[in-house]
């Protein structure tokens, strides 16, 4: 394996290269689709089968490879798409540097650094005869960082995935994270009455509502726990709040204000209850004069994957098989994982980099971290194609 390895390393670091100079952010479908072709043309002579569907105009690519049974096909779903490059970069963000034993760019961690790894994965099964051994399903999307409503959302809709577990490669510093937390986003905005600012007396201004509001939202209660993550409990922050938009003089009082909320959930709470508690502390909040709306901007449920599924054990024996400790821990952020454990296919995380990376200026992923990722997910196929297909069996 260590041959195989070694001899993809500098293909996978010019594969992520070349994905590193594409500027995929939301929106930048012709570079998404350039990424979509290198990965293409590089593995398609190794393939049974290849598919590029198209939602909403967003195409992904589907690539399926090996010959074992269909209940071991292990998915591997990474996503190309990533956010845009702010901040005071010390080196261009859309090309490729090395510092040393450090690798810079936009998307080297959150997640081209891993979908490269994948890709060199698949070559270096192929290079020592394995590949038919294994049954793997290579799936590449974007649309992730803004919901992926046209990524995996829309394929899992369309049945597309024929896998029946699932790695997406997000950092996780080649730990196994078994799950993630949720979010709930809300646009609440509140109404009264505004006006000249000298006439306050005969006004309603929402700002003094709000202002309440936003101290009971602080104050909410949040009694769930799970010692898997740091911090433990779930969590609640104002992100935003918006008054009188559009008005820059100060004696002017704003007919309304908007307060944006981020709610972070752990596995085992409800969305639709979360929602039903913000609508209940809204309404005992805001009184008439005045009134709210409420809208829910976003809602991604929270997941989790038994650590003694296949999938699992799996994960962990390719980090192993590099020397690693192989770690269960949980993400904190929400990811496609949490779209797989809807709808029953059990799905983990596991990929190179430091999540606190993922999304920063001069964000940068550890050469030997890279390396050891390609490594690992050449293990873990063969795992997942070897290893009993349950933990009693691997127990006898």
């Amino acid at each position: 394996m260590s041959d195989a390895v070694s001899g993809e390393e500098a293909f996978a670091l010019d594969l992520l290269r070349q994905l590193i100079a594409q500027p995929s952010t939301a929106g930048n479908d012709a570079a998404i689709a350039a990424c979509l072709d290198l990965i293409h043309e590089t593995l398609a002579p190794l393939a049974r089968e290849c598919e590029r569907p198209v939602h909403d105009g967003l195409p992904a690519l589907l690539m399926r490879f090996g010959q074992g049974p269909d209940a071991r096909m292990l998915t591997i779903c990474g996503h190309i798409d990533v956010v845009p490059a702010l901040g005071d970069w010390s080196s261009p963000p859309f090309t490729l540097t090395r510092h040393g034993e450090r690798l810079t760019g936009r998307g080297v961690v959150d997640m081209k650094g891993g979908v490269a790894a994948a890709v060199a994965a698949v070559r270096a099964l192929h290079a020592m005869g394995r590949l038919d051994d294994c049954r793997i399903e290579l799936a590449i999307t974007a649309d992730e960082e803004v919901g992926s409503d046209r990524g995996v959302r829309a394929l899992l809709a369309a049945g597309a995935f024929q896998g029946q577990m699932v790695i997406c490669p997000e950092p996780t510093r080649l730990d196994v994270y078994l799950g993630n937390r949720g979010i709930v986003a809300f646009e609440i905005t509140i109404h009264g009455r505004g006006g000249h600012a000298g006439l306050i007396h005969a006004l309603d201004s929402p700002v003094g509502p709000a202002i309440a509001l936003c101290q009971a939202i602080e104050g909410m209660p949040l009694p769930a726990r799970d010692e898997r993550f740091s911090p433990p409990s779930p969590s609640v922050a104002i992100v935003r709040i918006d008054a009188g938009a559009g008005v820059s003089e100060s004696n002017v009082v704003p007919d309304n204000v908007t307060i944006v909320v981020d709610r972070r959930l752990l596995p085992g709470e409800d969305v639709d209850a979360t929602i039903a508690s913000m609508r209940g502390l809204v309404a005992e909040m805001i009184l008439p004069p005045f009134r709210a709306d409420l809208r829910v901007l976003k809602r991604w449920p929270p997941c989790e994957t038994s650590g003694e599924h296949l999938v699992s054990r799996a994960a962990v024996a390719g980090v192993r098989a590099t020397g690693r400790p192989g770690r269960f821990d949980m993400d904190l952020p929400a990811n496609d994982t949490s779209w797989f454990v809807a709808a029953g296919i059990p799905a983990i995380l596991l990929g190179p980099g430091d999540p606190l990376q993922a999304h920063a200026t001069d964000e940068t992923l550890d050469l030997a971290e890279f390396r050891d990722a390609i490594a690992v997910y050449a293990h873990m196929a063969l795992a997942a194609a070897e290893l009993p297909l349950s933990s009693e069996g691997a127990r006898k």
